[in-house]
C-alpha cells in the first residue's frame, strides 16, 4: 500500500468511524474528556496498523478492538484511583432522550443505564456493542476475538441477566406515575 492509499483508507476510516468510536468510549467511562482522548489514541494506534501496512480485514472491527483495550486499561488505572475520587464524577453520563426531550424516556434510559453498571464488565461490553453500538456478532466476535457462537451465547445469557435485574429494581422501585 503506498503512502497516499494509506492515509486515503485512513481518512476513510476515521470520517466513517470517528463519532462511533467517540459514543462508544464515552458510554463506557463516562466522561466527554476522557472519551475524546480515547478515541484519539485509538485513532493514534490504527494509524499504526495503516503506516506499518498491515493487513486490516476489517476496520470497523480494528478500530472498536483497539477503543476496547484502551478502555479496559482506562479501568485498570482507575482501580488505582481512591474510592473518593471515583465517587466524584463531575460529567457523569447523562443519557439524552431519544425522541426529544420526553422525560420519561429519560428516566427510562437511566433506570437501564443503573441496571447495566450492576453487570459485571463483560456483560456490560458484549450489550453495549451490541445494542448501544449497534454491532452485529460477526463484527462482536471479531472485536473480542471469539466465535460469532460464543457472542450469541454471551448476549442470550447477558440480556437474560439484565431482564431479570430491570425486572427486580423495576418492582422495588416503580416509576412513577407523574414525572
Amino acid at each position: 500500500m503506498t503512502n497516499e492509499l494509506q492515509k486515503q483508507e485512513f481518512l476513510k476510516a476515521y470520517d466513517e468511524y470517528a463519532d462511533a468510536i467517540f459514543k462508544h468510549c464515552y458510554f463506557r467511562v463516562s466522561s466527554r474528556t476522557k472519551a475524546e482522548d480515547l478515541t484519539q489514541e485509538t485513532f493514534m494506534k490504527a494509524w499504526h496498523y495503516f503506516v506499518e501496512g498491515s493487513q486490516i480485514e476489517n476496520v470497523k472491527a480494528l478500530l472498536y478492538r483497539i477503543a476496547t483495550n484502551l478502555i479496559i486499561d482506562e479501568y485498570r488505572r482507575k482501580k488505582e484511583e481512591s474510592l473518593e475520587g471515583l465517587m466524584t464524577h463531575a460529567d457523569a453520563f447523562d443519557p439524552p432522550a431519544i425522541n426529544g426531550e420526553n422525560p420519561e424516556q429519560n428516566l427510562l434510559l437511566r433506570q437501564v443505564r443503573d441496571v447495566l453498571d450492576t453487570l459485571d464488565k463483560d456483560e456490560q461490553e458484549i450489550l453495549t456493542l451490541r445494542y448501544f453500538d449497534d454491532l452485529g456478532p460477526k463484527d462482536i466476535a471479531k472485536i473480542l476475538s471469539v466465535s460469532p457462537n460464543t457472542v450469541s451465547v454471551r448476549l442470550n445469557r447477558a440480556v437474560k441477566v439484565l431482564k431479570r435485574r430491570f425486572a427486580e429494581r423495576t418492582t422495588r422501585d416503580p416509576v412513577p406515575s407523574r414525572i
